[in-house]
């Protein structure tokens, strides 16, 4: 049975949210919880912006409208430019404390970037099959 990638990617990311929101409750329970203080936020602000990337990612080139390539660069800087963006505008007007929501965006943005990058190359190998046997 063939699934859609999509729904197949949305399955994968909300279990991967989740496991991360079940270590981060963990962890709460640690000195670390100052750390973590609105890391629930951040985590469904990186599972949106994660999801909407994917699906540009995935659809753009196979509707002809860009190249892979240029769809990869587009996704990342677009995601760097809005956490950028977030992470300044909590910062500016104060809604958290400098040092420790930097350690928290920081980890949980680690942590996304290495699911993001994993679940990329999937879809780029996926993407080289597709066009081996098109030429074929």
């Amino acid at each position: 049975m063939i699934k859609n990638p999509f729904i197949k990617y949305w399955n994968k990311i909300t279990f991967f949210s989740i496991a991360v929101c079940v270590a981060m409750m963990l962890l709460w329970l640690t000195p670390l919880r100052e750390y973590l203080h609105s890391a629930s936020y951040y985590i469904g602000m990186y599972y949106v912006v994660t999801i909407a990337f994917w699906a540009f990612l995935y659809y753009a080139p196979k509707k002809g409208i860009i190249k892979l390539e240029q769809a990869y660069m587009i996704s990342k800087i677009g995601k760097i430019l809005i956490y950028a963006l977030i992470f300044a505008i909590v910062l500016l007007f104060g809604f958290e404390k400098s040092a420790k929501f930097a350690f928290a965006y920081l980890a949980l943005y680690l942590i996304y970037m290495l699911f993001d990058t994993v679940t990329v190359m999937q879809l780029v190998k996926e993407h080289k099959e597709e066009n081996k046997q098109k030429e074929i």
